[in-house]
């Protein structure tokens, strides 16, 4: 199912980027670690997830091919389902990572994050190159899918998710229905981008590489 945004929708996005832009850097000086706490008071659809390993999920690439979620480790992911019969739900969520990844691409985030909507159904041409429009091997692996990712969320909610993975593969947070401001998700991802995939060694681990 590919969206397709009018004429005021992409104006509109264009606005939204302007201004992102322009927020993000003064966000990315400060959460740091508390990066999920500061989006929880600042995004009432977030749910902070205390970091862990995102359950394996295999999607039919365009190329035919099956592609695996652990094969995106080291790229911010920003994951989302579209199943027949979702409707409106899933359609407003996803016009709004539309407007969200409309603003990243104009930024230097864009080789940092990659964005994957799974569905029923096979899809046409990606919307961005790095948005992956993908159909899941089975509509019951879809939602096992769904339904895992879901596990560590402390809302009983049945509106669709987002769930944001860290580049190290780790689920961190989760955006809820379609209510958020695509600010706070372009700021949260931004925040995500700016972490570490990898411990920073010690000063004395720096020391002993300088002389091995």
């Amino acid at each position: 199912m590919t969206m397709i945004f009018s004429l005021s929708a992409r104006f509109g996005a264009f606005l939204l980027c302007a201004s992102q832009l322009a927020a993000v850097p003064a966000f990315a000086d400060h959460p740091g670690e508390n990066l999920n706490q500061v989006m929880a008071a600042k995004e009432a659809s977030f749910e902070p997830i205390t970091p862990r390993d995102a359950p394996e999920l295999v999607w039919q690439g365009a190329s035919g091919d099956l592609v695996s979620l652990s094969t995106l480790k080291g790229k911010v992911v920003v994951l989302s389902f579209l199943p027949n019969g979702c409707g409106s739900p899933c359609e407003a969520q996803q016009e709004k990572l539309g407007q969200t990844i409309s603003a990243l691409n104009s930024s230097a985030m864009r080789e940092m994050v990659v964005f994957v909507t799974l569905s029923d159904d096979p899809q046409t041409d990606p919307r961005e190159q790095n948005w992956m429009s993908a159909q899941g091997p089975d509509a019951e692996s879809l939602v096992d899918a769904s339904i895992a990712l879901a596990a560590p969320s402390d809302r009983p909610s049945t509106s669709p998710q987002v769930h944001l993975l860290n580049r190290k593969g780790q689920q961190v947070g989760i955006f809820h229905g379609a209510d958020f401001e695509p600010l706070n998700l372009l700021l949260y991802i931004n925040g995500l981008t700016n972490a570490h995939p990898h411990e920073e060694p010690s000063i004395l681990q720096r020391v002993i590489g300088w002389f091995s």
